[in-house]
């Protein structure tokens, strides 16, 4: 029985198509070519998207570290980092990566993605102590880079970031331009911009035969309002010109949010990053982009909530044309989610049939306001797996443990047939 444990071991290992060898209690299986991953890393800290194509190229989106002071309100925001404060969000995502990759012989993120410049999305340098060889400060997606190599980085601003209004002052982008000009000069880095209705910007770095065997596709959908249309590479404005705007008037940092999809045979994945879609009162109609956005979506069987369930989040519109399957809401503060979006995120009234919601990080204050509404969810803590079978049919979803370095899997759901 040794011997026979022992071969079928080795085989859950190497053969293609054994990737649901995956347990409950036990570490999550090595990802196998074919295989589609999508890892929700909860620090606790923001969003960070660790992609694994089906042919083995990487992308990460968003590496987000928090300033301990809310730059709202002033105060202290008192969330601590996940698993613990012994390190920085950015090394706990970059050691999350590593585990991932590790059969790689080298780890390396071949893409990352910005979606904007906000802290909980890309670091802050404040408060921070931390500083590189180049002398940019270690936080988020420039402390992941002195861990993990990345290869390229897109984002909304190259290379002048100056829309809507120049970033000089903001010390985040300072200190991440700082870091892209030392990476180029000493590790190689390509930067470029982001661009509304390219499918070739993210592609396979593997081998053409490799790449033929394992098709995706990776679609830019929109940034700083540039919206792709739905037919070839073209684009749509959907803001006003800022000559027509005064500087108090001009689109929000979460409204440029970067958002793409990802497709893999019949399964499709939208992240939407923090665009909005609920108007405050006396807000322009241009300010809701989840509206426009969703008619060139359509239905997708995963979904990243936008903003973090925050109330100007996930409107009708939206939640009509995606119907997701699976939610996966990346919350990290107390007023994620709000309890208006997830009622909406339950309700039939904008689509019928089931859907499953997994949270990464909901704090004591957050149940509080939503406790009826907890056991609709799948989970309220974990970093959030979407392991999509070879070919795109099926998918699983895994909750991971997130208060060690175990990965081991607390949950299993699934399989879900794609559309």
């Amino acid at each position: 029985m040794c011997v026979l444990h022992r071969v079928i071991s080795a085989l859950l290992m190497v053969l293609p198509g054994w990737g649901l060898a995956q347990r409950v209690g036990e570490p999550i299986p090595v990802w196998q070519e074919g295989q589609l991953d999508i890892h929700h890393i909860n620090t606790g800290q923001g969003n960070a998207t660790f992609v694994v194509f089906p042919e083995g190229t990487t992308l990460l989106i968003d590496a987000g570290a928090i300033n301990s002071m809310d730059w709202r309100t002033n105060k202290p925001r008192n969330i601590p980092t996940w698993p613990s404060n012994e390190r920085q969000a950015g090394e706990w995502i970059a050691r999350y990566i590593r585990n991932v990759l590790r059969f790689q012989r080298i780890p390396a993120i071949d893409y990352a993605v910005i979606t904007h410049f906000h802290d909980d999305h890309m670091g802050t340098p404040l408060n921070v102590v931390k500083r590189s060889k180049g002398d940019y400060t270690l936080t988020g997606i420039t402390e992941v880079a002195d861990y993990v190599p990345i290869h390229k980085i897109l984002d909304r601003g190259w290379p002048d970031y100056a829309y809507p209004k120049p970033m000089d002052a903001d010390s985040m982008v300072v200190n991440y331009r700082r870091f892209l000009s030392w990476q180029q000069q000493h590790k190689g880095l390509v930067v470029e911009r982001f661009q509304a209705g390219r499918a070739d910007q993210i592609v396979s770095v593997k081998s053409a035969s490799t790449r033929q065997k394992n098709p995706f596709e990776v679609r830019n959908l929109m940034v700083n309002g540039e919206l792709w249309t739905g037919e070839g590479d073209k684009i749509k404005g959907l803001f006003p010109g800022l000559r027509s705007l005064k500087p108090a008037e001009y689109p929000n940092e979460n409204m440029c949010s970067i958002a793409l999809q990802i497709r893999y045979g019949a399964f499709d994945y939208f992240s939407g990053a923090d665009l909005q879609g609920v108007l405050q009162f006396g807000a322009p109609a241009w300010h809701d982009v989840e509206t426009p956005i969703a008619q060139v979506v359509g239905p997708v069987d995963v979904q990243l909530v936008d903003h973090h369930g925050y109330p100007d989040s996930q409107n009708g519109s939206l939640l009509s044309r995606l119907q997701p399957r699976v939610l996966v809401l990346p919350a990290w503060a107390s007023s994620h989610p709000g309890r208006d979006v997830l009622e909406r995120l339950f309700s039939d009234q904008f689509y019928k049939g089931e859907r499953d919601v997994f949270a990464t990080h909901l704090l004591p204050e957050a149940k509080t306001t939503i406790a009826d509404l907890l056991p609709h969810l799948k989970s309220e803590s974990g970093h959030i797996v979407i392991r999509v079978e070879k070919g795109g049919k099926t998918y699983h979803v895994l909750v991971l443990d997130d208060q060690s370095e175990s990965y081991k899997v607390k949950a299993i759901y699934g399989p879900y047939s794609a559309r």
